[in-house]
């Protein structure tokens, strides 16, 4: 809905796989935070920027606290907040070249890598189902 909400009604189920892939995608593949074992008493943070996106944010209350994770990206810079729950133990991984595994402890941290601008994502190309029929107006996958 315009105003935030996802619906006015209280049908809606983010167990139902139509709307729970979108929402996991969003959390582990866009904003970047899933749990890095069972029971999240590592946390794993790997944010992908891309797809024109200039910020993600997720959190998630786990058996140990909020984690939670937030990225902005402009002026040639990828900035990531992380926050990780006593108890628990953080894995960062950034998607920048030579960038290496950081393991971090409760609290929150931040990091700034440098990194392309939202402007300069490249484009992504559809794959195409080798199961599928071929549809005969389609364009040639090169083109």
């Amino acid at each position: 809905m315009p105003d935030g909400r996802v619906n006015p009604g209280e049908m809606t189920s983010f167990n139902h796989y139509a709307l729970g892939a979108v929402v996991d995608f969003l959390h582990r593949r866009v904003a970047g935070l899933a749990p890095g074992e069972p029971g999240y008493r590592s946390i794993l943070v790997e944010p992908r920027p891309g797809g024109g996106l200039e910020r993600a944010s997720a959190r998630h209350l786990t058996p140990f606290g909020e984690a939670e994770v937030s990225w902005t990206r402009g002026a040639g810079l990828l900035q990531v907040a992380v926050t990780i729950p006593p108890g628990a133990r953080g894995i960062v991984r950034l998607p920048v070249a030579g960038w290496t595994e950081q393991l971090v402890g409760p609290g929150t941290h931040s990091f700034a890598v440098p990194f392309r601008a939202p402007e300069g994502d490249p484009a992504r190309p559809v794959r195409i189902d080798p199961h599928a029929h071929p549809d005969p107006d389609a364009p040639d996958e090169g083109a």
